[in-house]
């Protein structure tokens, strides 16, 4: 069933290669298919996949015959079978408050198409679309690359096939979301960004036998032949032989030119831009969109007295102390003697402050006006 999508051609202001848990991303060719079956996988990771592009303006997909997905792109891509790259978000695993939902606008877009509910996890996927090359061309049928056949099975279902990879054990770093059943005998065979598992033949041969449990016996690279199978989302050979292969000199590892995480923004401030009768005693609040790196406000934030025109030359400066507060994402300038009364203040923020992925914040100035008491 094709998946109902509201999400299309938006200006990418992008997002960061890694997740928000900090650990280096990975980069998985993989299928449509694949991705709607295990969003959860995939989610925030960064994918290829081959699909048909089709639609227009806000209603943009990428998908095949099994399904598609919805793409946010910086330039309509042509209709068309292409390769498609990019970072892939499951918006039901999302929360509400999310601050990432606010640079693409996404929120709105998703409390339009579902009114007075949020999307269940895999509901709505959408692909942040770095760039589109051609398909891949044709792979020899008896000898195809690994990613040949973990992006597009289908094409190579029911073939004896010889594939070339590295053993990764019983997947044991994560290379795949799931195994297609239970085997006494199962691993996983991955070459680049690449990964299929291999069903029903023991890793043993001439020269070495691994032990599908032990990451020490990863790494070493193998030929091995079987019949190609793919179902809900999982691709594997059911093996009939292996033999130890040369590490080969093209791996056909994907580099991809990913979008600069998103800016830094400011939600709002207390006081607010130009408010008066301001309490001598108050802090100033800014409320940002995303997690901000503390440490980049050295020497970047000022907190001055400033004329009626709000003009800065020869005035005070007023010594202050900075606390953010991660949770809240709350950033606090607090003054350390109160302000003087009747006086107009400007807090400037300079270009360089950044979030905790390199997002940056735009530079920034507020002004306001402290009251009699």
């Amino acid at each position: 069933m094709r998946a109902r999508t509201f999400l299309g051609a938006l200006l990418l202001v992008g997002l960061a290669v890694s997740t928000v848990t900090g650990q280096p991303a990975t980069r998985r060719a993989t299928t449509i298919t694949a991705i709607r079956a295990y969003s959860g996988y995939y989610h925030q990771q960064t994918v290829m996949v081959l699909g048909e592009i089709k639609g227009t303006g806000d209603r943009i997909t990428i998908g095949t015959d099994e399904g598609a997905i919805g793409l946010i792109a910086r330039d309509a891509p042509r209709e068309g079978r292409v390769e498609a790259r990019g970072q892939l978000l499951d918006v039901g695993r999302m929360s509400p408050d999310d601050p990432r939902l606010i640079p693409f606008n996404l929120l709105d877009r998703v409390r339009t198409t579902y009114q007075e509910r949020w999307p269940k996890p895999g509901e709505e996927i959408v692909l942040l679309l770095s760039g589109t090359v051609p398909p891949p061309a044709a792979a020899n049928a008896t000898t195809p690359p690994l990613r040949a056949v973990a992006m597009d099975p289908l094409r190579f279902e029911g073939q004896r096939v010889t594939i070339t990879g590295q053993f990764r054990g019983r997947n044991l770093f994560g290379d795949s979301p799931e195994a297609p059943s239970q085997n006494r005998y199962q691993f996983v065979l991955r070459s680049g960004d690449a990964a299929i598992w291999v069903m029903g033949l023991e890793p043993k041969g001439k020269g070495f036998n691994f032990d599908p449990a032990r990451r020490l016996d990863s790494g070493r690279w193998v030929h091995v032949q079987g019949t190609v199978h793919s179902a809900k989302g999982v691709t594997w050979l059911d093996g009939t032989s292996i033999e130890l292969a040369p590490t080969p000199e093209d791996t056909t590892e994907v580099v991809i030119d990913l979008p600069p995480p998103p800016p830094v923004e400011i939600l709002f401030t207390a006081p607010s831009a130009g408010e008066t009768d301001v309490r001598s005693t108050e802090r100033i609040r800014m409320q940002l969109s995303r997690d901000l790196n503390p440490e980049t406000l050295k020497g970047r934030v000022k907190l001055t007295y400033v004329s009626a025109q709000g003009d800065t030359g020869g005035a005070t400066e007023i010594e202050f102390t900075t606390n953010y507060v991660r949770e809240n994402r709350a950033l606090e300038i607090r003054p350390v003697a109160p302000l003087e009364r009747f006086r107009g203040v400007r807090l400037d923020v300079a270009e360089g402050v950044k979030g905790t992925d390199g997002g940056p914040m735009a530079p920034f100035t507020l002004t306001f006006t402290v009251g009699g008491s």
